[in-house]
């Protein structure tokens, strides 16, 4: 029964691969201080070596009689990672939209075919043979490392790293994270079990 576990693992893996892709991945957003943003305007008026000390009265006057607060939404993006993929390659960013769906999507698909194949075939030459050709695509396997990106991603825009007093960017993780996190783990918990026991069958093949 346990030799079917990875198995198990593996097609699980899949099934939350599809909403990890489909759904939204993380949500971006940038807003802007009405009154910084104002103050910041008429700043730009200021000629070198000129006093902002008009300047400075008439927009504290017009941001006390207007009313001016609070924030503007001036950017906001929610995107799926297929939807991510497709926007690069429509906006002419071609070669790194092809390197996310083949680092991050097709070679980490073709791994885990392969050692399913592996695993369920009964030549052992052949097994040694998709072993080795899963073990070369293992090095340009990159689901994990766009995973960890997203990651890296979220929390220097929470942390404000791309902000100033007039610009604040916010990040939020959506499902399709989520999905794709668990995809990743459960393709990488299956792959090291298969691993494990072909590795185990060639030992005792060899007693």
């Amino acid at each position: 029964m346990t030799k079917f576990v990875p198995i198990v693992l593996f097609v699980l893996s899949l099934v939350f691969l599809v909403p990890g892709l489909t759904t939204p991945l993380m949500t971006i957003e940038a807003k802007i201080d009405k009154k910084e943003m104002i103050e910041m305007g008429a700043d730009l008026l200021i000629k070198p070596g000129q006093s902002r000390g008009f300047i400075q009265d008439v927009v504290e006057s017009l941001v006390q009689d207007m009313g001016v607060e609070g924030e503007l939404t001036v950017f906001t993006s929610t995107r799926s990672l297929l939807a991510t993929m497709r926007e690069l390659l429509l906006n002419g960013h071609l070669l790194v939209g092809v390197l996310i769906g083949l680092f991050g999507l097709v070679i980490p698909l073709i791994k885990m075919v392969l050692v399913v194949w592996s695993f369920v075939t009964a030549s052992t030459s052949r097994r040694k043979g998709l072993l080795k050709l899963s073990g070369l695509l293992g090095k340009w396997s990159m689901s994990d490392v766009f995973l960890m990106s997203v990651l890296v991603a979220f929390f220097a825009i929470n942390a404000n790293e791309y902000a100033d007093d007039v610009l604040q960017m916010q990040a939020e993780l959506h499902e399709g994270f989520y999905y794709f996190a668990a995809y990743c783990l459960l393709a990488i918990l299956a792959n090291q079990l298969m691993e494990r026991k072909l590795l185990q069958d060639d030992l005792e093949q060899g007693k």
